[in-house]
């Protein structure tokens, strides 16, 4: 049975990093690898497979709880079980009784990215520690698969998209209390973060002149400073509800 070989798909305009020193991890955010697999790989989709009683959330010996995941191909393909842990921020398994539907939806995210790597060699680079091509040269071992491209809905400023890396806005603390906080005001989550820049920097490519009035807009409406980063300011509900209004007018 043949698969496809997405090995080399993945550029350094994909990858971003986050922490310092010993704890610096270099990581291509799930909604890129999405991306990817739409484009390279048509008709590929990714599941999860249930339990006999019909539940994504497997029971380990020890308590924990991990999903299975595998893709199926347009001709009824179907790759090998990809079992995959449910963890907490610290990477440790969370107990089954324990796992919140936050937990199992990252888990999801991260399962798909690892489980793309395992099967379909999409972004494995980063998991065996290789070099990542720049954009515009594709490994000799590539073997993409054609399809159609889908619209990303988002954009960045031409000077982030020039960085290696794009920095994360600071999260929440668990100590911030939300009570009195509006709905527009609520900060949002990693997951919601890092789809937003991927998307932003994906259709940066096709607009570059929209990204800058965006920009510019987007500091004036928030009242940033003129040289702050536009990925370093992105926090709240109100903002990414901005930059979609703008988007779409």
């Amino acid at each position: 049975m043949t698969y496809p070989n997405l090995a080399g798909i993945i550029t350094k305009d994909d990858v971003y990093s986050k922490g310092n020193g010993n704890y610096a991890a270099s990581y291509v955010a799930w909604a890129r690898i999405a991306n990817h697999l739409h484009t390279h790989a048509s008709g590929w989709e990714f599941h999860l497979k249930p339990t006999r009683n019909g539940d994504h959330i497997w029971k380990a010996p020890d308590g924990t709880g991990y999903l299975i995941g595998y893709f199926t191909g347009p001709g009824d393909e179907a790759t090998a079980d990809f079992p995959f842990p449910i963890m907490d921020n610290r990477n440790n398994p969370v107990q089954y009784d324990k796992i919140s539907a936050r937990a199992l939806t990252d888990a999801h995210r991260r399962a798909l990215c690892a489980c793309a790597a395992f099967s379909l060699s999409l972004g494995y680079e980063l998991w065996a520690k290789e070099e990542v091509a720049e954009a515009g040269t594709v490994a000799s071992n590539a073997a993409p698969v054609a399809g159609t491209a889908s619209n990303a809905s988002l954009v960045v400023s031409s000077a982030e998209t020039k960085t290696k890396s794009v920095e994360k806005a600071k999260p929440a603390t668990p100590q911030e209390s939300t009570k009195n906080i509006s709905p527009g005001e609520m900060p949002i989550s990693e997951d919601e973060y890092q789809v937003v820049i991927a998307l932003l920097s994906e259709v940066h490519k096709n607009d570059a002149e929209k990204i800058t009035t965006l920009t510019k807009e987007f500091r004036k409406e928030f009242n940033l400073d003129s040289k702050s980063a536009l990925s370093k300011e992105i926090r709240t509900q109100k903002q990414v509800e901005f930059i979609n209004a703008f988007l779409s007018s």
